[in-house]
């Protein structure tokens, strides 16, 4: 196979290290590859020929490479190799780090999988979205610290957004109604910051989202879904929202922080939407 490796440079070296062995093993396999930067790949132009990309790195880079493509429907099958920090979609998918597995992976793949594609203010997203509560974590993250210590950076920056905790109303409209919450989460797949589930009924393949809301989003109310999600996500509490919806729009009297697939996002407002389009994943 042709396979263009997708990747950021100037990520930490022990990252770029798998990267290499990736590529030393998919080479010794007979796969021709070619090496491409995540923040300009654009794959008509580079690697037009390509019978799969595989993007490596975590959901935020995955997600900025998909977003990026004029047709991301039109792109050959796409393949994860784990080195990001979080690495939902890879999780959700199947791919495994080792690089000899992965490559086994991705020669006995059969028909690839289609995911249908989600917008948010018409960029797409892969995962999960958040408002508030831990969106604001994700807006105080440092980079830095986050190469240095992975995802316990997500827990230095929670750390501070307790000690300067806020709260504000948002007003989401859904495919059936409309309600006030103060923190939400809408989700694609099953997993969520890691190995823990905060709705087991939200899947990839379906044409929906899944969309888990708290009225109120005080630091007992996040202590509580985080216990949620460490349960498996299977009983949410009667005063929760917890809805499908093809889309929903999201607004608050003030600019509330948003994050997409483990990245800071911006602030509200949000128009968010299933399409008809899929990417498929090999």
């Amino acid at each position: 196979m042709r396979i263009a490796l997708v990747y950021h440079p100037r990520m930490a070296r022990p990252r770029l290290a798998k990267v290499a062995r990736l590529m030393r093993v998919l080479d010794a396999r007979g796969h021709i590859t070619s090496l491409h930067d995540s923040m300009t790949f654009d794959a008509d132009r580079d690697a037009p020929r390509a019978d799969l990309l595989c993007i490596c790195g975590g959901d935020g880079t995955a997600q900025l490479v998909i977003a990026r493509q004029a047709d991301p429907a039109a792109l050959p099958p796409v393949a994860i190799y784990p080195t990001g920090t979080i690495n939902l979609l890879a999780r959700e998918l199947g791919y495994p780090a080792d690089p000899v597995k992965f490559a086994l992976r991705l020669e006995q793949a059969s028909e690839a999988r289609p995911v249908p594609l989600a917008t948010i203010n018409g960029r797409a997203f892969l995962c999960c979205i958040s408002v508030g509560a831990d969106a604001h974590a994700v807006a105080g993250l440092s980079e830095g610290l986050k190469a240095r210590i992975g995802r316990l950076a997500y827990v230095a920056a929670m750390a501070q957004v307790l000690l300067n905790w806020r709260r504000h109303p948002i007003e989401v409209e859904h495919d059936n109604g409309s309600f006030t919450a103060e923190a939400i989460f809408i989700l694609r797949g099953r997993f969520y910051a890691g190995p823990w589930t905060l709705d087991h009924a939200a899947s990839l393949t379906e044409d929906h989202m899944r969309i888990l809301a708290l009225p109120t989003a005080r630091r007992r109310d996040v202590a509580r879904v985080a216990l949620h999600a460490l349960l498996g996500g299977k009983r949410p509490a009667a005063h929760w929202h917890s809805v499908a919806s093809k889309r929903l729009s999201v607004r608050g009297a003030e600019a509330v922080a948003v994050q997409i697939d483990g990245d800071h996002a911006g602030t509200t407002p949000l128009e968010i939407a299933m399409t008809a389009h899929t990417v498929r994943f090999a």
